[in-house]
């Protein structure tokens, strides 16, 4: 069954697209996101894609710097959903993000501050160049950073007219433009003109790229959505996949599959 559905990807790899979510797929789940890498064999195998595939791009929630440090320039990355690029080896703001950078610094001094004032041990604070992520995973009470990082973050976004999100226990602070996984894989698609896609993720932020998905089968473009399961994968995100795999090893077992 799951060799069907690979089919439209690997009978014609120059118009097909393999588009990727990182912490959770290609890389364990970590209490601090610092310590996070790919797991063994990921370099390798996207390398390995990368020599077929029209595109082989990560599309990730982290910052593109980080992500061209560990995979390095063979892939296409976009990081920040999608606020970032890197184009051979240098990481670059797009134009809708650029703007934004000087209100997200200001907010990050404030962000800081209130932080340092909660005290709340064990949460991180991650700069995300034009976003913020706020993150409790290694909290010590978990429930008291949950509430009181909520709070902060609804204070912030509509002192400062930022939006929201939330994902595995964190919050994220983004400026009031559309970026979302969901735009890339549409963009991206379109633009290369591909006959086939894939997209791969584990967290409820990696929906809305299956949502692109849909969208692209309405204009003949075969899709295929894959679901990484683990403790925390969100029930809805499983249930909309057309192939669940077990963690980032069985993550990259399937994508050894794809590579002719």
């Amino acid at each position: 069954m799951t060799e069907d559905l690979l089919a439209p990807l690997r009978a014609d790899p120059e118009r097909a697209g393999v588009f990727l979510d990182f912490d959770g797929t290609l890389s364990h789940i970590v209490h601090r996101p610092s310590e996070a890498r790919p797991i063994e064999g990921a370099s390798d195998v996207l390398d390995g894609l990368a020599a077929h595939y029209r595109v082989v791009a990560i599309v990730s929630g982290r910052s593109a710097a980080e992500l061209l440090e560990w995979l390095g320039t063979g892939v296409e990355i976009w990081g920040t959903h999608g606020a970032e690029r890197t184009d051979h080896g240098r990481v670059l703001l797009s134009d809708r993000a650029a703007p934004y950078a000087p209100l997200m610094a200001a907010v990050k001094e404030e962000a800081v501050e209130r932080l340092d004032r909660l005290s709340l041990e064990g949460v991180v604070l991650e700069d995300k160049g034009v976003m913020l992520g706020l993150h409790f995973r290694a909290a010590r009470d978990v429930d008291e950073a949950r509430a009181r990082l909520d709070e902060l973050a609804e204070e912030l976004a509509r002192r400062h007219g930022l939006w929201r999100a939330g994902g595995r226990l964190a919050y994220e602070l983004r400026p009031p433009i559309e970026l979302t996984k969901e735009a890339v894989v549409l963009d991206r698609t379109r633009a290369l003109g591909l006959a086939a896609a894939c997209f791969m993720g584990d967290d409820v932020v990696d929906i809305p790229a299956f949502d692109a998905l849909d969208a692209l089968a309405e204009e003949g473009v075969a899709g295929v959505r894959i679901g990484v399961d683990s403790d925390e994968a969100p029930p809805e995100l499983l249930a909309r996949a057309d192939v669940v795999v077990s963690g980032p090893e069985g993550a990259l077992e399937l994508l050894r599959h794809l590579i002719p």
